[in-house]
């Protein structure tokens, strides 16, 4: 098997679904990153150098759209197109090479994965005035919510996954209303669409949207899993 095979091969179907859901990542990102993926492995770049290749382009990208200046603005969003791109790769590289890579390589992608939400308060800041408070906010909702939903995990993910399996739940993975949701409060679906709306203008439009999806999204998360948290306690209460 030759590089170019060993890395098609190296793309799971479990994460060609989850990419699947998100047309900028399925259609552009991702194709765009095995060439420079197979790039990186014929010049001998580990998964770990692309990682900080990664966060220095996210790093760079919020000065860049704090600066009040268009066309850096415009760069900066650019900037973390190219940090999807090279977000991909990276994990491309250690799928298909795993000794390119490390489990202090691993946690720091993941960590490097969390940057898109700083890009919200360093847009406020760009834009100047009361934008800076929003882009705080939209910031603060996107954590709470993904602390909320790592909670529920940790503390009754195992309960929830017997409570599936009893009552014969169906996923709404890859369903129409669960690609829409993702794609308007997940940063690495409709980041993409930043720099052309900074170029043209439109950046106070993109972060009032986000503010607006990431507020309902943060009372929509709450409610949802306060209700699967009361369907277990009914559940246990009932074979107790």
């Amino acid at each position: 098997m030759n590089d170019w095979e060993k890395l098609k091969a190296s793309y799971p179907d479990e994460k060609r679904a989850w990419d699947a859901t998100y047309p900028w990542i399925f259609r552009v990102a991702r194709p765009a990153s095995f060439p420079i993926s197979l790039a990186c492995r014929r010049l001998g770049v580990s998964a770990n150098a692309v990682t900080v290749f990664t966060a220095v382009l996210g790093a760079l990208s919020f000065p860049c759209l704090a600066s009040g200046s268009a066309p850096l603005m415009t760069a900066g969003g650019a900037c973390l197109l190219l940090y999807t791109i090279f977000d991909c790769v990276d994990g491309n590289l250690a799928r298909a090479w795993p000794e390119t890579g490390s489990p202090a390589g691993q946690w720091w992608g993941e960590l490097v994965g969390n940057f898109y939400v700083l890009s919200y308060p360093a847009l406020g800041l760009g834009l100047g005035g009361e934008w800076a408070l929003y882009g705080a906010f939209t910031a603060i909702a996107k954590q709470l919510v993904s602390l909320i939903r790592n909670n529920f995990w940790q503390t009754l993910g195992g309960l929830w996954k017997e409570s599936k399996n009893r009552g014969g739940y169906e996923p709404h993975t890859g369903r129409w209303y669960y690609k829409v949701y993702y794609n308007l409060t997940d940063p690495q679906a409709h980041i993409a669409a930043l720099p052309f709306l900074v170029f043209y203008g439109l950046g106070h439009h993109f972060l009032a949207a986000s503010l607006a999806i990431s507020l309902a999204d943060l009372a929509f998360i709450l409610f949802f899993y306060l209700r699967r948290a009361s369907s277990i306690g009914g559940e246990r209460g009932k074979t107790i």
